[in-house]
């Protein structure tokens, strides 16, 4: 019972039930960091009263690198999402708007640059928000998978696949050090 606890008094809350789903959704596009990197997974988070701050990368074997940085408050109340993938061909760099002004917030914002064109950022127009869209095809899914017996996209143990992930940040955040998913029990 101490240990729900201490999720509820915010020093989980901020992984648990709002990056999970970034989390899960990068899993979903990019694979897991424990397939693909020695260097799993290091989340160094700070939390705050009355609500956290984290900043998650991941590395990949193939090179690829990912940063989310998420902060609900600031002292100067300027909350904020931001993502950064890097790879060996370019770069993809982005905000989740719903962070601004929440809970209206504002469209996503996505830029990317190639090696092709160094130095030139191209700029995709978003008009809507990855909030609420990004739970749309997952629970359409599910009730596919409901009307004709299927599993869905996002199974259950696809699902047990992102809690390690999560549980691998908490250990980074406790440990100050890089954990690779799968040394933790799935």
């Amino acid at each position: 019972m101490e240990s729900l606890a201490w999720i509820y008094q915010g020093k989980h809350v901020e992984i648990m039930f709002h990056s999970i789903h970034y989390i899960d959704s990068l899993r979903y596009l990019l694979g897991d960091p424990a397939m693909f990197s020695p260097a799993g997974v290091e989340l160094l988070a700070k939390p705050r009263k009355p609500k956290p701050k984290t900043l998650t990368t991941w590395e990949y074997k193939s090179g690829l690198q990912v940063l989310i940085d998420v902060c609900h408050t600031t002292w100067q109340d300027d909350p904020y999402a931001i993502f950064r993938f890097e790879g060996t061909e370019g770069v993809i760099k982005g905000t989740i708007g719903l962070m601004y002004n929440y809970p209206t917030g504002r469209p996503d914002t996505l830029e990317f640059m190639s090696k092709r064109n160094p130095g030139f950022w191209f700029s995709a127009r978003l008009d809507g928000m990855w909030i609420p869209d990004a739970f749309v095809g997952p629970m359409a899914s599910l009730m596919r998978s409901i009307e004709n017996g299927s599993e869905p996209e996002t199974s259950g143990r696809d699902n047990l696949r992102t809690l390690q992930v999560v549980f691998a940040e908490y250990r980074s955040m406790a440990e100050k050090c890089a954990v690779r998913p799968e040394e933790i029990s799935a």
